[in-house]
């Protein structure tokens, strides 16, 4: 039976044996041992060459360890004999444990809608930062929602264009880290008889984005692809429902993911669906098909699916509505940084930036007003240090250059 670690330690601190090693049984067998007529052994060529492959094998290593470390070649067999197997494992450790330790920065791009009544809806982005240094943190706003796609970043806005019978307000999309246009594609308006339509972002995020549509009076709800919303749009199609939209699927985890409309891995029976924001995180809401009336916010309902990756790369609150309440009594809105260093809390009237420490808000680093009617729409994160700087900058240049509030002293 194999000792346990717990069994090994208990013998090992009573000493390196738990009897005399040396008994008299073990001494009549050496003595019998030694009267019997020694054996030799047949020689064998194979332990020859065995014997040669290990020398070898020896060798080569020795080589390799040397070509590692050129600068160490003078000292390397005797650091080698120095070293114990122990030493080794305890410098590993140290060097994971002191990675898992290096301070991180964290760059947030938070979306905001604002609804006024009698007034079309209108957009921000915040470009907040923070890490351990007082001067990593910084907060700016600009107009419209910079989201970033792929390796780019890309500018989602609404574009108001008068119709026959009424105005058309509809979300549209370019890529304004590549100097396209600057103006949001064209729409094709169609023929006459095509009333008023109205387009709403509600959610945007990895390279989707959830749309409320005012049509006859009535809300849909549907999930676009960013790609499509480049290219030109044609009223006609979207007041008859047969523009090219996302449906949710099932994917092999178990979690909520997109497929085309006519896609078998569909999921059944939703036929208008969006995500909205509960209890600091992402959820999935949508109307079942047939329910008679369109998705209006008393009848939508939350599908019981976790949400995929594919749709939202970072979904953990790292604290809870408790801890929150505590210092913000009227926070309606949080997210955390993938990294857990920064907190950004909604009340009714503020955004409060708070760094954290050891998985709790730590201290108030900022604070920015929030505009009456003000909600989140998209919180997208960068903390690898290949991206963090790359962020500001490039995003700066989109706000073109507009002032950043610092830390609090």
């Amino acid at each position: 039976m194999i000792p346990t670690d717990d069994e090994l330690r208990r013998e090992l601190a009573h000493g390196p044996l738990k009897r005399s090693g040396f008994d008299e049984r073990l001494r009549r067998r050496i003595e019998e041992r030694l009267d019997e007529t020694p054996v030799r052994r047949p020689f064998r060529p194979s332990r020859l060459a065995g014997m040669g492959m290990g020398v070898c094998l020896v060798i080569a290593a020795v080589v390799l360890l040397i070509r590692l470390h050129p600068g160490n070649t003078g000292g390397t067999q005797q650091q080698l004999a120095d070293s114990s197997g122990s030493d080794t494992v305890a410098g590993s450790a140290t060097a994971v444990a002191d990675a898992e330790e290096t301070p991180r920065r964290s760059v947030l791009l938070l979306g905001l809608r604002q609804d006024t009544d009698g007034a079309a809806s209108a957009y921000r982005t915040l470009l907040v930062s923070g890490g351990p240094d007082a001067s990593d943190w910084s907060a700016a706003d600009g107009d419209g929602i910079i989201m970033p796609y792929r390796t780019d970043f890309w500018r989602l806005d609404v574009q108001e264009i008068q119709g026959n019978n009424g105005t058309f307000r509809l979300v549209g999309a370019y890529n304004a880290s590549r100097g396209d246009t600057g103006t949001l594609p064209p729409v094709r308006a169609g023929g006459g008889g095509i009333g008023p339509i109205e387009e709403r972002i509600l959610f945007a995020g990895n390279r989707y984005v959830g749309i409320a549509r005012l049509t006859s009076g009535e809300w849909t709800y549907r999930m676009m692809d960013i790609a499509d919303l480049s290219q030109p749009r044609n009223v006609r199609l979207i007041a008859s429902d047969a523009e090219r939209h996302m449906v949710p699927a099932v994917q092999t985890d178990g979690r909520l993911g997109v497929a085309e409309t006519d896609a078998p891995e569909r999921l059944g029976g939703i036929d208008e669906w969006t995500l909205a924001r509960k209890a600091g995180r992402w959820i999935a809401v949508g109307r079942e098909e047939g329910a008679g009336k369109r998705m209006e916010s008393a009848v939508r309902r939350e599908l019981p699916y976790a949400i995929g990756s594919v749709i939202v790369a970072h979904n953990e609150l790292a604290l809870y509505w408790d801890d929150i309440r505590a210092v913000q009594p009227a926070a309606v809105d949080a997210v955390t940084s993938p990294a857990r260093n920064m907190a950004v809390i909604l009340t009714d009237r503020k955004i409060v930036i708070y760094s954290m420490k050891n998985g709790k808000l730590d201290r108030e680093m900022l604070d920015m007003e929030l505009k009456p009617g003000e909600t989140v729409i998209m919180a997208e994160w960068a903390t690898h240090v290949d991206y963090v700087d790359e962020w500001i900058r490039r995003v700066s240049e989109l706000f073109g250059g507009a002032p950043a509030s610092r830390a609090l002293p």
